[in-house]
C-alpha cells in the first residue's frame, strides 16, 4: 500500500505535501491526513475545504470559539479531534453535514475526538441534512461532548432524512431541549400534506427490526441538568427510526411525538440494554412513546416516579387540528377496523402499526397491519440491563388515562382480537433477534468509496 500522504493546514492557507500521481479513489492512492495548525474556525474550514474523498482532517488540541461554524457538502471525510477536553470548541451552531446525493454516496463520514460548550443549548450543534430519494447509511459520531449545562431548548444533534449511521461513546451535560433529534423527513416532503405527508416515505418501508436501518445511539452518557430535564432522543416531523442501547440516561427521556397534522410520527424504537435514572431536574418516567412500535427490554429504571413508559394515540381521543385530523372513523387514511370505544381505530401510524405501505394505499384500504409494541425483562434492578436478576415490574401507562385514551392504545384485544401493546413478561418478541452489537461502523470505520464497499439499494 502506498504510503499516506500528509497535508497541512493554517490561518485558511492549506499547505500541501502531495504524493506522486492523481488520486484515483484506489487502494494505490489511498486518503490523506490533513493536519490543521490550530482549532481556528479558518484553518479548520480551509482543511475541508481542501479535503478529498476519504481524507482526514485533524484538528490538534486547544480552546478555540466557531462563531459561523464549519460545514461541508458531498465528501466522505473524517474530522476529528484530539479528544473530548482537549480539542474545546465554543459555539451554538458548529457543524452542518450535507449529502444531496440520492444515494449513499457521500453518506460514509465520522465526526470525533472534540468536545462542543456553551452556556446552555440554544441552537443546532450538529446538524445532517441527507434526504434525497431514498435511505442512506454510513456515516459515525464518536466520542465526543456536548457541554451546555444552562437551562435552553436547543438540539445537539439535527438528522434529517432516512440516513443511517451510529452515535457512540459520547456525553451530553445538557441543559434542557433534545440531544438527538431525527427529522426523517425527505427532501421532496415539504412542506407536506395528507396525501402527501413528511415522513411519507418511512411510511412506505418495511418495519426491518434489528437490522441497520436505524440511527444506532450506543454506550453514550445523557445527563440532564436543568429542571425540566431532557430528551435524550426526539423524533417529529417525518416518522424516525431508532434504536437505543446500553445507554445511561440521569434527568432525562426517550420520547416520540405522535402521527399529526401532515407529519407521520415515529415509526421504529428498539430501546434495552440501558440504565434510565431519575433525578430532581426530571423522575417523571424514562420513556413517552405516541407513535410507532418495536422492543422494549433489558432496561433499569431507577428513581423515577413512574415505572413505566407512557404511551399515546392523541389523534383518537384529543387532537383533531391539521391536516389529518381527529382519528373518529370518518378519515380514510386510519384503520376503521370497527372498534365502538374507539372510532377510527387503529389510528395511522399509531402505537402497534406496521409500516410497509404508502399513504395512497392506506387511503385505498390496504391498511397498516398490526406489529404489537413488546415489552419484557424491564424493572428497577441493575440485573435487567446485564442479564442478573429482574423484577419485569416495568409497564405502561396510556396518557392522560382516561377510558377514551385506553380504548385506542391497549393491551386487551379490540374486537378483531388484535392487541398494540404487550407485556411478555421475561419472554423476546417471537423471531426478533437485535441487530450486531456493538455496531459494525464502530469495528472499523473507514469511507467506503476508497474500500468499494457495496452500495445500498433503496
Amino acid at each position: 500500500m502506498a504510503q499516506y500522504r500528509t497535508r497541512f493546514a493554517a490561518l485558511g492557507l492549506a499547505l500541501l505535501t502531495l504524493g506522486t500521481g492523481v488520486r484515483s479513489g484506489s487502494a494505490d492512492d489511498p486518503p490523506s491526513t490533513i493536519a490543521v495548525a490550530n482549532c481556528s474556525q479558518a484553518a479548520v474550514q480551509a482543511a475541508l475545504d481542501a479535503a478529498d474523498e476519504g481524507d482526514t482532517v485533524s484538528i490538534p488540541a486547544g480552546s478555540c470559539l466557531w462563531p459561523d461554524g464549519i460545514a461541508w457538502t458531498n465528501k466522505n471525510i473524517i474530522l476529528q479531534g484530539a479528544g473530548i477536553d482537549q480539542t474545546i470548541i465554543s459555539c451554538t451552531q458548529c457543524v452542518r453535514i450535507t449529502s444531496t446525493a440520492a444515494t449513499s454516496a457521500y453518506s460514509h463520514w465520522r465526526l470525533t475526538g472534540l468536545t462542543f460548550e456553551g452556556a446552555a443549548p440554544s441552537e443546532i450543534v450538529i446538524t445532517i441534512w441527507d434526504n434525497v430519494d431514498s435511505w442512506h447509511y454510513g456515516w459515525r459520531i464518536d466520542h465526543v461532548k456536548f457541554n451546555y449545562p444552562g437551562a435552553g431548548s436547543g438540539y445537539g444533534i439535527f438528522i434529517g432524512g432516512a440516513t443511517y449511521g451510529v452515535i457512540d461513546s459520547s456525553q451530553w451535560i445538557w441543559g434542557g431541549g433534545l440531544a438527538i433529534i431525527v427529522v426523517g423527513q425527505m427532501s421532496d416532503e415539504w412542506p407536506g400534506s395528507a396525501a402527501h405527508p413528511q415522513g411519507g416515505y418511512l411510511l412506505s418501508q418495511p418495519l426491518d427490526l434489528g437490522t441497520i436501518k436505524a440511527v444506532y445511539i450506543e454506550d453514550n452518557v445523557f445527563t440532564g441538568t436543568a429542571p425540566g430535564g431532557m430528551a435524550a432522543y426526539d423524533t417529529s416531523s417525518g416518522g424516525g427510526r431508532a434504536v437505543f442501547r446500553h445507554n445511561t440516561i440521569t434527568g432525562g427521556i426517550y420520547y416520540a411525538h405522535w402521527t399529526r397534522n401532515r407529519e407521520i410520527g415515529g415509526i421504529l424504537h428498539e430501546i434495552y440494554n440501558n440504565h434510565f435514572i431519575g433525578n430532581a431536574n426530571f423522575n417523571q418516567y424514562p420513556i413517552r412513546l405516541e407513535a410507532g412500535t418495536g422492543v422494549i427490554f433489558n432496561n433499569t429504571v431507577q428513581g423515577y416516579a413512574g415505572l413505566y413508559a407512557v404511551l399515546d394515540e392523541r389523534r383518537g381521543f384529543y387532537e383533531s387540528d391539521g391536516e389529518f385530523g381527529a382519528c373518529n372513523g370518518s378519515k380514510a387514511w386510519d384503520g376503521n377496523a370497527g372498534d365502538p370505544a374507539a372510532p377510527g381505530w387503529p389510528c395511522l401510524g399509531q402505537i402497534g402499526r406496521a409500516p410497509g405501505k404508502t399513504i395512497a394505499q392506506i387511503t385505498a384500504g390496504n391498511k397498516q397491519s398490526s406489529a404489537p409494541l413488546y415489552l419484557w425483562n424491564n424493572g428497577s434492578e441493575d440485573g435487567c440491563r446485564t442479564g442478573g436478576t429482574c423484577g419485569g415490574a416495568f409497564g405502561i401507562s396510556v396518557w392522560d388515562g382516561s377510558a377514551a385514551a385506553e380504548a385506542y392504545v391497549s393491551t386487551t384485544p379490540h374486537p378483531n382480537g388484535e392487541v398494540d401493546v404487550v407485556l411478555n413478561g421475561a419472554i423476546p418478541r417471537p423471531g426478533y433477534t437485535p441487530f450486531t452489537y456493538p455496531h459494525p461502523l464502530r469495528v472499523a470505520f473507514v469511507p467506503t468509496d476508497w474500500l468499494h464497499l457495496p452500495t445500498l439499494a433503496k
